[in-house]
């Protein structure tokens, strides 16, 4: 009896333990929910960037030559007017004393072109005051000639027209006979062809003889006609009479000509010596490209010696920063102006950070940003905002923002460092909590509860910061699910208890 009684309990506990387990497993799932509301969303943007100094400077080489030592390495912090480079003086010294060489030289050639020039200047002057006495000793004695001629006899200046006269017509004469006598030459010639001529062709010819012959007679009459002419003309001319100067002063008339004729072989000789003078001078024109030359020379000399002294000094740090790069080795040969090295500044430090496409139009200059350097946490501010992508690791092209640190620590660049950027908040907006948002190939979504019902919703999302993200596509107060397993229930009606912070 008491066996039975204790199976019928044991039965009656089973029973009302099933049933409780079926009244648990019909009852609704649970899920938490937030309601949307409006708040203040105060966003930021966490990430990676890369210290660097304030500028990079680049240092020029002070002169031309070959590097004999570099005092620094990559990656030393040097200070303004530390010595960065040491070039080898020998080659430097060289250069000086063949620009000294080329100096002297060129001074010395100046100068014998000089002298040369005066000597030729000398000799066109003292041959232009020659040309100038001669000009005016002889105009003297011309006119004492003409004087004497005036105060001859009257008939001297008739007497003399007519020797002039006699003497062109002689000349005439002697003209034509010496043309009648070539053509009477001409003629014999043509002769001597025709006797030549033998058989028919000597018959056909007798009568060109005959011309030939009749035409040369002409020829020796015409000559002998102005032999005569000629030798009437030499005759009248011997007998003109003498000029009416008397003994003496005929042979004072002569000594002016000779005296004349001395004076005009020497203007002459002036004239030809003036002449080479100026050819000479002319030859010499390259005078003032000589002195061109020393100018240059000079100036090559001085630089020369510049570099000489800035080569001593080597080449030095224009900037306090660190050592980034550096573009020669020892032995190298720089020209001057050409890059050696490069410096970061780092009078001020900047942190280089790339952002998405979907963050960077919250980005703005001015927001500060909050930077940890290992365990240091720095102060920062948006300097700049790069107007050229740069990929990341994963090849995404990215934005890259500047950020300036506020900060007088001696920091090493190239470090990694830990930015959280804080952007423009926003208040009174529409926002729900960071972990109900998910996101899939079509975008951003929610679940909410419709209904009593879980279902999935598209939304648009904005500014995010820690905590809240603003969200577009659901209006206030709709209860928005943050249970992590809601997925599961897509569709299912559930029970909601809503979250409370407190």
């Amino acid at each position: 009896m008491i066996k039975n009684v204790k199976r019928g309990i044991i039965a009656l506990l089973c029973i009302a333990c099933v049933g409780a387990a079926v009244w648990y497993f019909l009852q609704p799932e649970e899920m938490i929910v937030v309601v949307a509301e409006k708040s203040t969303i105060s966003p930021e943007i966490n990430g990676t960037g890369r210290i660097s100094g304030g500028k990079k400077i680049t240092v020029y080489s002070d002169v031309s030559g070959i590097v004999d030592s570099k005092t620094v390495q990559i990656g030393d912090r040097v200070k303004s007017g530390d010595k960065l480079v040491n070039y080898v003086m020998d080659n430097q010294q060289l250069l000086v004393d063949l620009a000294r060489t080329d100096a002297e030289y060129s001074k010395k050639i100046l100068s014998a072109d000089k002298d040369q020039k005066a000597r030729y200047e000398r000799m066109m002057n003292d041959a232009t005051a020659q040309i100038n006495n001669c000009a005016m000793t002889y105009t003297q004695l011309e006119e004492k000639l003409r004087t004497m001629t005036n105060e001859s006899y009257a008939d001297d200046r008739f007497i003399a027209d007519v020797k002039k006269q006699y003497d062109s017509d002689i000349l005439k004469l002697q003209q034509q006979i010496s043309q009648k006598q070539n053509s009477v030459a001409q003629t014999e010639v043509e002769l001597k062809k025709i006797e030549l001529l033998t058989g028919d062709e000597e018959e056909a010819s007798k009568e060109k003889v005959d011309k030939k012959t009749d035409k040369a007679i002409d020829y020796l009459e015409s000559i002998s006609e102005l032999n005569r002419k000629l030798t009437d003309i030499e005759v009248d001319k011997t007998t003109l009479p003498e000029e009416g100067m008397d003994a003496a002063t005929h042979e004072k008339y002569l000594e002016i000509q000779s005296n004349m004729e001395t004076v005009m072989r020497m203007w002459t000789e002036a004239r030809a010596q003036k002449e080479f003078a100026q050819t000479m001078l002319l030859t010499n024109g390259y005078i003032e490209s000589r002195e061109q030359q020393v100018a240059l020379d000079d100036r090559n000399l001085e630089n020369a010696e510049k570099n000489y002294a800035a080569a001593q000094k080597g080449t030095s740090a224009t900037a306090d920063g660190i050592i980034t790069a550096c573009f020669v080795d020892k032995g190298a040969a720089v020209e001057k102006g050409a890059a050696i090295m490069e410096i970061e500044s780092d009078d001020e430090y900047l942190i280089k950070m790339k952002v998405s496409k979907f963050d960077i139009t919250s980005v703005n200059i001015g927001q500060k940003a909050d930077v940890r350097i290992g365990d240091k946490l720095y102060e920062g501010e948006v300097e700049r905002i790069n107007q050229s992508a740069e990929n990341d690791s994963s090849g995404k092209a990215k934005a890259v923002v500047e950020i300036r640190l506020n900060t007088k620590d001696e920091l090493i660049v190239g470090l990694d460092a830990d930015v959280t950027l804080k952007l423009d908040e926003r208040a009174d907006t529409l926002g729900v909590p960071n972990e109900c948002i998910f996101d899939d190939d079509e975008g951003s979504y929610i679940y909410m509860i419709k209904e009593g019902v879980v279902t999935k919703v598209y939304v648009t999302t904005g500014l995010r910061d820690d905590q809240m993200t603003e969200v577009d596509g659901i209006k206030e107060g709709d209860h928005v699910i943050m249970d992590p397993s809601v997925i599961e229930f897509v569709g299912e009606e559930v029970k909601e208890i809503v979250y409370n912070e407190e």
